[in-house]
């Protein structure tokens, strides 16, 4: 899952933390004292800022019930928490957190990486919980063998927010607009009429979230980085339509310069950069109301326009978990706290409650406080909309282990289309070529 404010070179750390770990990987030994959770135990939990707020409104409420456990959250920021967990499962488990909270990205390479390295929670009863959860999520946090690692705390899905008011302006009903190049062609009209530009782009590449569009723009072809079979697929039809839909907008003169990160992003969300369009994952819809309050009623949210007629218009944006450190001597009093606070209705609404976060767990989807109209958004009911999108059957993202690889190969593929006018099909067969040389997989036909 994609946190822009808080992922500053998050790809480049994924390939450098992992990798550096490696070193340690045939060091590696299962840590795992037993459960010894009779009597009065601290359980500690580590994650960053907004889900960590989360967590925190589930303690009290937890402790009550099992006044046994204490229940210590530590933020340690993203991605700080990355070259710690590594660190610590480098070192057997050593100073490992009871609990920790995993990007959907990570995931996959830290069960790979050091494959004693969670709690096996399929062993703890974890296969029980699945029908609540969405498919394509819980699966992420499984080995080959299907055992279970991590249960998720939010999912997302990727949505499109725009200024309702400037698209107004330009006579232009977003309700009409089916596919990407009708929003193309839309922009052009807006960039006329109000000045502003379509959406953003740090066409440098001076982040790793510069690639997020692209990634949307993929996956609604049902492609990403690599495919099931864990080749390359950078070069394919779909990949290259994503592309080359970035270059025809940027040569019509409707995508703003913006460097990536937070800061950036917070001068789009404010109306201050000029940007009609945010196309992000579903867990947007919480930071609005907060940086940009003078805006409500004026941005809207909606499913993103489908790359071909009667595509998809619906495309996973990843997710976290809570997983728990095999190392852990409170694996039991752990696994209490996760099964509380992500798979029971009285948890997830206090979680809820104290991030915005949307949650994976099905359940909380119908109840009455979640399906509300938003009052930011105009009365929408953004929820339901999330809902529905994450119910649209979408292929899978798959990250592999050489995730961060092919991020960087891609970034600067798009950086030579965008700057300096490369054709898409051979700045991604050059992209392909170089990562296949990199990784030893192949190219996918």
């Amino acid at each position: 899952m994609t946190y822009p404010h808080t992922a500053r070179s998050r790809a480049r750390r994924i390939g450098a933390v992992v990798a550096g770990a490696a070193v340690f990987a045939g060091a590696l030994t299962a840590c795992s004292p037993e459960s010894s959770d009779d009597g009065p135990v601290t359980i500690t939990v580590w994650t960053w800022d907004q889900p960590g707020q989360g967590l925190e409104a589930a303690i009290p409420a937890f402790e009550d019930a099992h006044p046994d456990i204490t229940v210590k959250v530590e933020n340690v920021g993203n991605p700080a928490i990355w070259d710690k967990i590594t660190t610590g499962m480098a070192a057997g488990g050593s100073g490992l957190a009871d609990i920790m909270n995993i990007g959907v990205d990570y995931m996959g390479n830290y069960i790979e990486t050091f494959p004693d390295g969670f709690a096996n929670l399929s062993e703890m009863g974890a296969d029980d919980l699945e029908s609540d959860f969405p498919a394509t999520l819980w699966g992420s946090a499984q080995d080959t063998s299907g055992n279970v690692y991590g249960i998720p705390y939010e999912v997302n899905t990727n949505v499109v927010f725009y200024r309702e008011d400037l698209f107004e302006e330009a006579g232009i009903d977003m309700d009409s607009i089916a596919t990407w190049d009708q929003l193309l062609d839309a922009g052009v009209t807006l960039k006329e009429k109000t000045g502003s530009y379509l959406f953003a782009m740090d066409k440098a590449a001076s982040e790793s979230d510069s690639a997020n569009l692209w990634q949307i723009l993929a996956r609604l072809q049902g492609t990403f980085f690599f495919n099931k079979d864990g080749d390359i697929a950078l070069s394919d039809t779909g990949s290259v339509a994503a592309l080359d839909f970035l270059k025809r907008a940027n040569d019509a003169g409707i995508v703003a310069d913006i460097p990536g990160g937070w800061d950036n992003l917070m001068t789009q969300v404010k109306g201050e950069a000029n940007v009609a369009l945010l196309a992000s994952a579903s867990w947007m819809a919480g930071v609005f109301p907060d940086n940009a309050p003078d805006l409500a009623g004026k941005w809207a949210v909606r499913r993103p326009p489908a790359m071909v007629e009667g595509g998809y218009t619906a495309a996973s944006a990843g997710g976290t978990f809570l997983s728990i450190a095999e190392s852990s001597a409170h694996k039991d009093a752990a696994w209490e706290f996760v099964k509380f606070s992500m798979a029971t209705l009285e948890g997830q609404e206090l979680v809820y409650e104290g991030a915005g976060l949307f949650p994976s767990y099905s359940p909380m989807w119908s109840t009455d406080a979640f399906t509300a109209p938003n009052d930011y958004f105009d009365g929408e009911l953004v929820n339901q909309l999330f809902v529905e999108a994450l119910s649209e059957d979408t292929p899978p993202d798959y990250y592999t282990s050489d995730y961060a690889k092919a991020l960087k190969a891609y970034t600067d593929a798009q950086t030579q289309v965008l700057l300096s006018g490369a054709d898409p099909q051979e700045a991604l067969d050059a992209a392909a070529d170089l990562l296949a040389q990199q990784t030893g997989r192949d190219i996918a036909s």
